[in-house]
């Protein structure tokens, strides 16, 4: 619906609605007669009129929004309603509690604020009929009644001497000018057609991933357009000698029309809106294209942006061209353009060479407008490629394989609005799902596939991103025939190339939302993952690193260094629990002679089968090492004497038990074991070292194959 032009509401409040004036003083009325007091013993009629007044009172404020120059009238009508209702709500919840009466108190000091002085008298009539009447009937005394108009007083003039203060009104005033520019400016750049959606890669990458920026358009690129559009339009007055030389610019509906650029030599410009088709600009609804008039050819048409009519001579006006190969945003039709008006004193025709030069002015218009919105392209451009680099260096700060993994996620959800997002890793026999984000995570983390099974493996073979159109329809095998997604209607997945062109594994990304991966969107996310190769190469390699720094390469095990550091760990965190540990140490027996009589390698073979014995018999948190040579080390966590000695007989039986081949001879090995508990043989890491060393040279001393406990060797 088109809001009518200020100059036509500005009539109504000339003679103010009769009605709303009569409807606050009977309001007035019930309140100084008590009822609303007794609202709850007639709530459909309190509540009615309230209802009826507070839909005035809005009407009220929303009419009067737009309109300037109000009468005395007109302006009189805001402050009596809203005193009423205050007082309505006021006498209403008074039951509940006195400081109830910072309602109306506030209301008052609020409109004296606000409405000139001229305009109170309606407002200061009603509630002094009010506060009399409910002192006459007996709702309150003459105390009552002085104190309430005492403290009215007061709270408006306390409101009134902060607000009049020159602090206050200066900020005030930067306020109200900020709020204006910059609503202004974005419904100017959304005229322009600087705030539509962008495409390509800019609608492929999220908003909230977004630069900071408060606006969502590019400032320069309005400054262009606006600064422009006003040395335009004021060359052309000069030139031309025109009074005013408007641009005036439809707006989404194509409803009204604004000024969106003028220069003038009159102060009563309004900036609309107006309904389009009125005045001149009714002319070229349709397929006109230019209009011109002259008073000395008869009547001239109405000119929407002049508050007076008077002055005018001539009038031409003219539909603001398509610049060849742009499209207006939202102006396809033709029938509603921008259009270019203007008008002189001169009541003579427009020549052919002024004409021309208001036709070559509107062409450079939508020039303007044209480098404005590329401007704005370059700038959304420049803030989706910042997002990418954002994106790279989040990459390129990590270095461990779980670390990688955790900021491709990160960016991949940074460049699209993705709800499901999987790398699989190749391993000896197939890939598995090393990191899954999604409502399906917990069913898909860990899981391992065949490595050419479902377009995972299918992508990985072939080198190239799959499905071709990236689109899902119902569920598709992405890792298996029996591992399918389904729910999603966009789905990519991208192998991850090294260099030579081997996969490590793949980027699997799927969508809830239809066509999410254009073309320059794959583009951008095989580009990350060219990047997510390389440091999940590199990731692979610094755990590759890591890994032979902290492990035993012969057996599997943790390393003498780690062991001893790891020793220390969970020495710490037993003396904080106050729990047991126990420490057992353990040594092949006549490692040298299997060495000297089968060979080295026969040697290497036993120690890895210890190896394997060893970390399949202890649990998760213990720690079982390779301590140097033929000897091992394990600790237990929250193992005393009883529970260390019953596994190290687990071992030495266990070890005894291994079947062991040397060119079809049949060789037994068995193994020896010392022990010490954390506290009761010590509690010093070195201490406890010592005795447990102690204890298995007593086992070997006692010909070995068996396990001794360093509470043993003490007794004895």
């Amino acid at each position: 619906m088109a809001v009518r032009p200020r100059r036509e509401q500005q009539g109504i409040w000339r003679q103010p609605p009769a009605f709303m004036a009569a409807g606050a003083m009977l309001a007035a009325v019930t309140v100084a007669a008590g009822l609303d007091d007794g609202w709850r013993a007639q709530p459909e009629m309190v509540g009615g009129s309230a209802v009826v007044l507070l839909g005035m009172a809005l009407w009220y404020a929303w009419l009067r929004r737009g309109a300037e120059n109000l009468a005395i009238g007109g302006q009189a009508v805001g402050p009596m309603l809203w005193s009423v209702l205050a007082w309505m709500a006021y006498r209403m919840l008074l039951p509940l509690s006195f400081q109830f009466i910072l309602l109306p108190a506030a209301v008052v000091a609020w409109i004296f604020t606000v409405y000139p002085i001229q305009a109170l008298g309606g407002a200061l009539f009603v509630i002094l009929f009010m506060e009399m009447g409910l002192m006459v009937v007996g709702r309150q005394t003459a105390g009552v009644l002085g104190a309430n108009l005492l403290a009215y007083g007061a709270l408006s003039l306390a409101l009134a001497f902060f607000t009049s203060s020159e602090a206050h009104r200066r900020r005030m005033r930067e306020v109200l000018t900020r709020a204006r520019r910059d609503a202004d400016n974005e419904a100017s750049a959304r005229d322009f057609g600087l705030l539509e959606e962008p495409t390509d890669v800019l609608a492929s990458l999220p908003l909230e991933a977004a630069p900071e920026n408060p606006d969502r358009y590019s400032r320069p690129a309005l400054e262009v357009i606006t600064e422009s559009f006003a040395r335009q339009l004021a060359l052309a007055r000069q030139r031309l000698d025109c009074t005013t030389v408007a641009l005036l610019w439809p707006d989404a509906d194509k409803a009204q029309l604004r000024v969106r650029g003028h220069a003038s030599t009159r102060d009563d410009v309004l900036p609309g809106p107006f309904p389009v088709g009125v005045g001149i600009t009714g002319a070229l609804v349709g397929a006109q294209q230019e209009v011109a008039a002259c008073r000395s050819q008869g009547s001239l048409p109405q000119i929407p942006y002049y508050r007076r009519q008077e002055g005018v001579g001539s009038i031409f006006a003219l539909r603001v061209p398509c610049p060849e190969g742009e499209g207006w945003l939202g102006f396809e039709d033709r029938r509603v353009t921008p259009i270019l008006c203007a008008d002189r004193a001169k009541p003579e025709e427009w020549s052919g060479e002024e004409r021309d030069l208001l036709r070559l002015v509107a062409g450079q218009l939508a020039q303007d407008l044209t480098i404005g919105r590329r401007l704005q392209a370059m700038e959304d451009e420049r803030g989706a490629f910042q997002r990418v680099c954002v994106a790279l260096r989040e990459l390129n700060g990590v270095l461990g394989l779980e670390q990688v993994l955790e900021a491709t996620v990160r960016v991949v959800k940074l460049l699209v609005a993705a709800d499901f997002v999987a790398i699989s890793l190749v391993g000896d026999e197939g890939h598995r799902l090393a990191m899954v984000e999604g409502e399906e995570a917990g069913r898909l983390q860990g899981l391992a596939f065949p490595r050419e099974e479902g377009l995972v493996g299918q992508a990985m073979k072939i080198g190239r991103s799959l499905p071709a159109k990236a689109e899902c329809h119902g569920p598709m095998p992405v890792f298996s025939s029996g591992q399918r997604l389904s729910g999603y209607q966009s789905l990519l997945v991208i192998p991850l190339l090294k260099e030579k062109g081997e996969a490590l594994g793949a980027l699997t990304i799927a969508g809830r939302a239809a066509g999410l991966f254009t073309r320059t969107r794959q583009d951008i996310l095989e580009l990350i993952a060219t990047q997510v190769a390389v440091k999940v190469d590199l990731g692979q390699a610094h755990e590759q690193i890591n890994r032979m720094a902290t492990v035993d390469g012969l057996t599997g095990l943790a390393n003498h260094r780690t062991f001893q550091h790891g020793f220390e760990v969970m020495l710490e965190r037993a003396q904080r629990r106050g729990s047991p540990l126990c420490l057992i140490l353990c040594d092949i027996d006549h490692f040298k002679q299997l060495n000297d009589n089968h060979g080295h390698p026969f040697g290497d073979q036993v120690l890895r089968k210890v190896g394997e014995l060893l970390q399949g018999t202890v649990r998760s948190v213990d720690l079982a090492a390779r301590y140097g040579g033929e000897e091992f080390a394990v600790v237990l966590e929250d193992s005393d004497f009883k529970g260390g000695l019953k596994m190290a007989e687990r071992i030495r039986r266990e070890v005894e038990l291994l079947a062991l081949h040397h060119q079809r001879e049949s060789v037994q090995v068995t193994i020896s074991l010392g022990l010490a508990v954390y506290p009761a043989d010590g509690t010093e890491k070195a201490t406890l070292v010592g005795r447990a060393d102690q204890a298995l040279y007593r086992a070997k001393q006692q010909g070995r194959n068996r396990a001794v406990a360093w509470a043993t060797v003490a007794a004895d």
